[in-house]
């Protein structure tokens, strides 16, 4: 069996970001003399307030506050962080924090950042017959208090049924951030104008190095630059998740200043784009053959 070295790109010299790239400079957002985009990093943020132990019919006290951490403390350095480096991202959120804090996702808003949807009380799955009911309930929260309709989705659990799918393109979504099967963006079998955008939960999350509290934020961040160094040079496909809570997330000080150091290596790289997990999503979906074999 031929080995396929670690970097190199399954499909040899070929660049499936040329695409992208010709559009932002038509569009006059990329300078006629920088690099060709040869990666595309996604920042997403799950927001896991209050909502996680409400969820788990935990008193909100003592060591059940680190959802109360991330809307007070963590969102808003967070959201600090990613205007110094000028980055657009994407924010999951439960429908209860959304209830709860709308002033917070409002904030987000504001900044330019997209907020897409993640359960209600940020369940396990599956949930039965009451599925595709909870998914809509959050769904209506988002319209309802934000004024916005998202369109993608992240399961709280990153699982799924047989249910969840036809029940997210019956509301209209078109994308969802759950899979953890590929290096890429793909299409599921038959669909036209929904697309997978997976995410790689034990090396490009933060929650593995900081729930046990034993990682140093040092060693997340050279984690992450490996992760990005390898992918630039495979499919170019760089989807990091972060937490803004205390525990189990990169809220805090220390841990906050691990991201803010990474996305300054990021923004120094000349090849790369970040973009919103919508935004990546319209682009791939406006050329579904270039996705469609994962």
């Amino acid at each position: 069996m031929q080995r396929i070295p670690y970097g190199v790109p399954l499909d040899a010299g070929s660049n499936p970001w040329l695409p992208l790239d010709r559009e932002l400079r038509s569009q006059g957002l990329r300078a006629a003399n920088a690099a060709p985009v040869r990666a595309v990093v996604c920042v997403t943020v799950h927001v896991d307030g209050p909502a996680v132990e409400v969820g788990r019919k935990q008193f909100p006290a003592g060591p059940h506050t680190a959802g109360r951490y991330a809307i007070r403390r963590g969102v808003p350095r967070h959201l600090d962080i990613l205007a110094r480096h000028g980055m657009p991202a994407t924010f999951f959120a439960c429908g209860y924090d959304v209830e709860h804090y709308p002033a917070t996702f409002r904030r987000i808003l504001e900044a330019g950042h997209e907020i897409a949807a993640h359960g209600y009380l940020h369940e396990a799955w599956d949930l039965g017959e009451d599925e595709p009911a909870l998914l809509e309930k959050t769904h209506r929260i988002i319209q309802r208090e934000l004024g916005v309709t998202p369109v993608g989705w992240c399961s709280p659990s990153g699982r799924k049924s047989h249910r969840t799918l036809p029940a997210l393109q019956r509301l209209g979504y078109c994308y969802d951030a759950s899979e953890k099967d590929q290096d890429r963006p793909y299409l599921p079998a038959g669909a036209a104008d929904f697309i997978m955008l997976p995410n790689n939960t034990v090396s490009l999350d933060d929650y593995p190095f900081y729930f046990s509290g034993h990682s140093l934020a040092a060693e997340a961040y050279d984690n992450w630059v490996q992760e990005f160094e390898a992918l630039r040079q495979a499919e170019g496909y760089v989807h990091l998740t972060v937490h803004p809570k205390a525990a189990g997330g990169s809220g805090t000080p220390a841990r906050a200043a691990a991201l803010d150091r990474y996305l300054a290596y990021l923004a120094a790289q000349p090849d790369v784009h970040v973009m919103t997990l919508e935004a990546l999503a319209r682009h791939c979906l406006a050329r579904p053959d270039a996705w469609r074999n994962a």
